[in-house]
């Protein structure tokens, strides 16, 4: 009894001994919004528009993304750098976000040196360390935040996607990261089973039952490999990314599935403190059932940012399409103008203009326009 104890304590003197050389570091973000919709045009309860009516939406809700996350840092005795967050407490997958738990919780840890950086964990993908993304990096982080949904029905059709499979999800992942050669640099990931997003009922990589939309919805051993170019021409920047991903689907019952056969790549212009950017994902028929028909499903976003002091503006345009197993094209149009000024201490107030447009085979499924307003606090 008396060596187990003796034992207990060597260890937790070692343990503590270890944890204190590591430089720790706790932050923390809220977001509050407030918004007010005008939607002439609702599709609910189907995947097709015959359920049209108005639907305008207005009061407040408190966002996805508040967060407390605690990070750290050491040194190797081989001088390997590590680097690491963990997510004390998510607003996504609580309350009324329980049906939003696969947006990334960076649970990771990162080892860095001449090597480059290795990564392990609940982190983004290589798609989403690589390419241009003013949607989500510009004011409000709109539209990619995701946040104006709260104010506008969508339609349930399959609209196409406007990012990359597995961009920002939860999925436990292997990423590395190269070092910059000459404004050269790529980075590679690799995710088991996208399918898992946290929950313990996710875990089971493969799906016994088709997404809403028909599809397989998640791949697993997905693989994703991007490659950047960066420039800068008498003081205009210029980056360039170019990569692919492919990922297995499989079988449904007596269904095929399609493989993921994915490109994405996008090209960035900044001057100062204006940038524009340019982004298109094309999947084909990735995760359709075979010889069905539909599939070209892409997306592309075109967005503008410019910064005068604490003020920040932006403008960004989102288009998408898919084929239907008939023969038809449904398309989605989102556009959005955004404004975000810093109080100070990690305050900042914002406002977002949008209007959304959902059609379904010349049908329109949602018409929404609205403003949605921000308030954050990081610290």
């Amino acid at each position: 009894m008396k060596k187990t104890i003796l034992l207990g304590i060597f260890a937790l003197a070692f343990s503590f001994n270890s944890a204190v050389k590591a430089e720790i570091s706790i932050s923390g973000y809220a977001e509050f919004f407030a918004g007010s919709a005008d939607q002439p045009t609702a599709s609910v309860g189907a995947a097709t528009p015959a359920t049209n009516h108005a639907q305008d939406k207005s009061g407040m809700d408190n966002g996805t993304y508040t967060r407390l996350t605690a990070g750290y840092s050491s040194t190797l005795d081989s001088g390997i750098n590590i680097d690491g967050t963990m997510s004390l407490t998510n607003r996504d997958c609580q309350g009324d976000k329980t049906d939003n738990c696969n947006v990334t919780n960076h649970n990771f840890i990162t080892f860095s040196g001449g090597f480059g950086a290795i990564s392990v964990g609940e982190r983004f993908a290589a798609g989403a360390a690589m390419l241009s993304r003013l949607t989500a990096s510009g004011p409000t982080a709109e539209p990619d935040g995701g946040n104006i949904g709260a104010f506008y029905t969508g339609g349930d059709g399959n609209y196409g996607r406007v990012n990359e499979v597995n961009y920002a999800d939860n999925a436990v992942k292997v990423m590395y990261s190269s070092n910059v050669y000459s404004g050269f640099s790529f980075a590679a990931s690799y995710a088991p089973n996208t399918r898992n997003t946290g929950l313990a009922s996710t875990r089971n990589g493969q799906p016994t039952a088709a997404a809403t939309d028909g599809g397989f919805g998640n791949f697993n051993d997905l693989i994703s490999v991007f490659g950047k170019y960066a420039l800068d021409i008498d003081g205009i920047g210029v980056e360039l990314v170019y990569g692919q991903q492919m990922g297995n689907a499989g079988r449904i019952t007596t269904v095929d599935y399609n493989d993921l056969d994915e490109t994405a790549y996008s090209a960035l212009v900044t001057y100062g403190n204006f940038a524009i950017d340019y982004r298109k994902n094309d999947q084909g028929n990735s995760g359709r059932p075979k010889n069905d028909g539909s599939g070209n499903d892409e997306g592309t976003s075109i967005c503008a940012t410019y910064t005068m002091g604490n003020l920040g503006l932006g403008a960004c345009s989102l288009e998408s399409s898919f084929t239907t197993s008939s023969n038809t094209t449904n398309t989605g149009e989102t556009t959005t103008f955004a404004a975000q000024y810093s109080l100070g201490g990690g305050m900042s107030i914002g406002a977002t203009y949008f209007d959304v447009e959902q059609v379904e085979n010349s049908v329109v499924a949602t018409d929404a326009d609205g403003i949605m307003t921000m308030l954050s606090v990081g610290f």
